[in-house]
């Protein structure tokens, strides 16, 4: 509030002008930056208009007509800024750290806890979302597996991922179609090759082959049933398994880290700026 506008209502009351115990109150609103009452602001502008000759007069009047515009900005809370450092909790906990992050800044900062909150969730059901998609939705029953040993055949190398249809009864299968099943042998190891001819239709058996390999193996290719059968590469998505030779519990604890040290690299450029604005 301009000082001029204070400066009037002291003249007026040390002149003896209005009512002095309202002149106070007014002035005194105006100072705390509250607003004033329609008929307080109408009184004044009339003792101003009627009492004070100066040629600021018309700009102190349209001061007071503003008044209550300005004390009403000033009433209004302005938003408060925290620290980006309470995204991790949700980046880090999915919902429990959305949750514990909305709970503390609702009443401070309640934007970004209702982000924070949203971040935590979306974490929390995309894993549960395309766990639905894959083992749920008709059609969808897909799994994955990786090359881990050296492979000739099908096209397929060490790091490939197979994206495997279990969906597909073995009875559908023809000869050409590249399948998985396991060792017929020991049930235990998991192998990728192409049918090369079916044996038998009741029960279901087939006889596959390595595309490179001279003849079919008793006991490893054949006989493949319903028992061993786990499904039908579709695709495959090439060395995208590479990056598990990559994930190690070094380069987890450096990911960490630098995650970590971005944040708190944010907090202290949240605080310089914090710092400036109180100090401006």
């Amino acid at each position: 509030m301009s000082e001029n506008l204070i400066e009037a209502i002291q003249h007026l009351m040390d002149s003896g002008i209005g009512e002095f115990q309202r002149l106070d109150y007014i002035m005194t609103s105006l100072k705390a930056g509250k607003k004033i009452y329609s008929s307080d602001q109408r009184y004044l502008e009339a003792l101003i208009s009627q009492n004070i000759k100066s040629e600021s007069v018309p700009r102190l009047v349209e001061e007071t007509k503003s008044v209550n515009k300005s004390t009403q900005n000033l009433g209004k809370k302005l938003p408060v800024k925290t620290s980006p450092l309470w995204y991790y909790l949700p980046l880090f906990f999915n919902i429990v750290g959305g949750t514990i992050s909305y709970a503390i800044l609702r009443k401070t900062d309640h934007n970004k806890a209702k982000k924070c909150f949203t971040l935590g969730l979306v974490l929390f059901l995309i894993p549960i979302i395309i766990l639905v998609i894959l083992n749920f939705v008709p059609g969808m029953q897909y799994s994955a597996y990786m090359v881990k040993t050296s492979a000739n055949d099908q096209n397929l190398r060490i790091y490939d991922v197979a994206i495997i249809d279990s969906n597909i009864p073995i009875e559908n299968i023809k000869v050409g179609d590249v399948i998985i099943f396991y060792n017929p042998g020991t049930h235990q190891e998991v192998i990728a090759h192409r049918v090369a001819e079916i044996l038998s239709k009741d029960p279901f058996t087939v006889r596959t082959k390595g595309d490179k390999s001279p003849e079919s193996l008793v006991g490893l290719d054949y006989p493949i049933t319903k028992q061993e059968y786990i499904g039908k590469i579709v695709f495959t998505i090439p060395q995208v398994g590479y990056a598990t030779k990559l994930v190690t519990g070094k380069l987890i604890l450096i990911t960490a880290a630098a995650i970590v040290g971005i944040g708190v690299a944010q907090h202290m450029l949240y605080r310089k700026r914090k710092l400036d604005q109180n100090n401006s």
